[in-house]
């Protein structure tokens, strides 16, 4: 397989005798919001973090803007433009939003302790910049009041949103996000969608999630990727996957699998 901003073929990782990931294929195309769909124990989490190349695959191909990613060591894999959050909030619960979202550009900070100390050098102003452009993000997503605010004292759901702008202070070009909206109320969930939207619609940033809230999935997905026990069991719209036979056997169960076919 090749083309796409992300293609990936034959993905396989095992741990000991389990095949958390079989052989798995499916390309992401610049500009899309793509889900990565299944139910507990499906591989989508692990196939992620082969993604961001925190396992080693045992077998297939990863291919970021016609780069192969696995020649890349992991800690480079943000600077090629690839970005993630977690399934649990990895904020720092007693900085502010502000210097969350600065955690989020520290690759490209290249002056000491000293220099950032005094104010003086590339760093310094390098953070400054940095500075300027989080407040710039945090007033254009309405969220200018809460820079200074301790990230422990917001809201779960703005907790969750505040991670996802971090991810953008890396200037990605693909922000893989794992379940953005777990734990979420629904004013909370509609939220982040509409977030989840505008990152790629203002931004131009492509999106590729793994999510169980299927309304949001439906809502938001242009193409949507169906794995089951490690291998991809279909792909396509939203509307086809609604209506696979093999889709609603692995979320209801054979029986009525059967029943809707």
């Amino acid at each position: 397989m090749s083309g796409g901003l992300l293609a990936v073929s034959g993905l396989t990782k095992r741990f000991g005798g389990l095949t958390a990931v079989d052989g798995v294929d499916f390309q992401v195309e610049e500009g899309q919001i793509v889900g990565l769909i299944g139910p507990n124990g499906a591989g989508k989490t692990t196939v992620f973090n082969l993604i961001s190349r925190f396992y080693e695959p045992d077998g297939g191909t990863l291919t970021f803007r016609g780069q192969n990613l696995l020649s890349v060591p992991p800690h480079r894999i943000v600077g090629l433009g690839i970005a993630r959050t977690f399934q649990n909030l990895g904020l720092f619960p007693y900085l502010t939003v502000l210097d969350n979202l600065l955690v989020g550009r520290h690759r490209e900070f290249r002056g000491g302790v000293l220099p950032l100390a005094l104010g003086v050098g590339r760093g310094w102003r390098e953070e400054r910049r940095a500075r300027e452009e989080a407040l710039g993000m945090l007033e254009s997503f309405g969220m200018g009041a809460l820079a200074h605010a301790p990230a422990s004292l917001l809201p779960y759901g703005t907790q969750k949103v505040v991670e996802l702008l971090r991810g953008l202070m890396a200037k990605p070009k693909l922000l893989l996000l794992d379940e953005p909206v777990a734990g979420m109320n629904a004013v909370e969930t509609a939220m982040m969608a509409q977030f989840i939207r505008r990152v790629r619609d203002e931004r131009g940033v492509t999106v590729l999630l793994v999510e169980h809230d299927m309304s949001l999935v439906m809502e938001i997905c242009e193409h949507i990727v169906v794995l089951d026990f490690g291998r991809k069991i279909a792909e396509g719209t939203p509307a086809a996957i609604q209506a696979h036979p093999k889709v609603i056997e692995a979320y209801l169960g054979e029986e009525a699998g059967r029943a809707r076919v």
